[in-house]
């Protein structure tokens, strides 16, 4: 019972001696990130109704290290007070909190009016958080697509002015900015970024955010054959080029081995999110799995155990072994600490210390 809560507190321990020996940089701030989660805690009712604070100890016991809390509303003042609730139970269980804006308004029409919402919108959210938390991060737009794939001046223009205003409340404040084309990696250098940022401007971008779905009557990854792997392999080398060039750290905001999750993982999705685990973590870029409803039960207040095994390839991928090969299944990475239980150990480890109806409390 208090084992999950035991690594929790060296979690935090590690964090706060890391955060006392060594100034907090972009670079710094990336290799704190690890694996993450988009999560909805604050994007839709049923996620606000069914967030509950132990929720975060259970993403913590699992072995993940932030979350991506996706917003699309305008911000009102009980919005304001429920993120809250969530930087403040992500900082208690040791969990990064990234707020990151969904901007429709922006995306369809990047006109002066949209763009004025825009720096507005985060001026609000800048402002409530002020000088506090500092491992909390801001993706100013995820995504970026529609009329913004066209229009690169006004992407750039308005990224420009949100990071002056939040930067004039918070110098130091973490920022993530997204290319266009929904954050393609090819279009990162398309981005204007400010003379001097490295310190604290981010790049966020996006491969396969909701799987290797079918383009042009092809999909990207079948049987994960030598010129699939190549195919994935060079568009996370295009980041990491990036990086090189400019200094900048980026951070991959949302992948998925596919739409939805309702049964056991097949031998290609394993062998797949395996693989594409494998590669991010060798480019050491850190990034996050999408989402949390298809692994985690928000009413129970657990894991769901149909995708644990392939949650588990996501989060811990034995990366040392062969390929596996088609027929055989991704056998589970021996449990190191309660830190990388796996879902179901932290649920139940969780669930002892949660009380029988906190599951539906908002």
């Amino acid at each position: 019972m208090f084992k999950p809560l035991i690594a929790v507190a060296m979690l935090l321990a590690a964090n706060a001696a890391f955060a006392a020996d060594t100034p907090l940089t972009a670079a710094h701030y990336a290799q704190q990130l690890g694996v993450g989660m988009d999560v909805d805690w604050a994007r839709t009712e049923r996620g606000i109704r069914e967030f509950d604070p132990l929720v975060v100890s259970d993403f913590a016991a699992a072995g993940i290290h932030h979350v991506r809390i996706r917003v699309a509303d305008n911000m009102t003042e009980s919005r304001l007070i429920h993120l809250r609730k969530l930087v403040e139970a992500c900082e208690e269980y040791g969990v990064i909190p990234i707020i990151a804006y969904q901007a429709d308004s922006f995306k369809a029409d990047p006109d002066a009016k949209n763009e004025a919402q825009l720096v507005a919108w985060w001026k609000t959210v800048g402002t409530f958080f002020g000088t506090d938390h500092p491992t909390l991060g801001f993706d100013l737009i995820y995504e970026p697509a529609d009329k913004l794939n066209h229009d690169l001046s006004a992407l750039n223009r308005g990224y420009e002015n949100v990071i002056r205003t939040l930067h004039d409340i918070n110098p130091q404040r973490m920022i993530f900015i997204a290319p266009r084309m929904r954050a393609a990696p090819e279009d990162l250098p398309s981005l204007k970024l400010p003379p001097h940022s490295q310190s604290f401007i981010l790049a966020e971008w996006h491969i396969f955010p909701w799987g290797p779905l079918k383009a042009n009557g092809k999909y990207p990854w079948t049987s994960g054959t030598a010129a699939e792997k190549a195919a994935i392999r060079a568009r996370i080398n295009t980041a990491v080029r990036w990086q090189q060039k400019t200094g900048h750290a980026s951070w991959v905001g949302g992948w998925a081995v596919g739409e939805s999750i309702k049964s056991a993982p097949t031998e290609s999705q394993l062998a797949f999110a395996r693989f594409m685990a494998c590669e991010l973590n060798k480019a050491k870029i850190p990034y996050a799995i999408n989402t949390d409803a298809q692994f985690y039960d928000g009413e129970e207040g657990a894991w769901r155990p149909a995708p644990e095994p392939l949650l588990k390839v996501m989060i811990t991928p034995n990366c040392e072994k062969p390929d596996i090969k088609p027929g055989h299944r991704e056998s589970k990475p021996p449990v190191r600490g309660e830190q990388n239980a796996t879902p179901a150990e932290a649920s139940t480890a969780g669930s002892k210390a949660r009380p029988a109806s906190s599951a539906s409390q908002g």
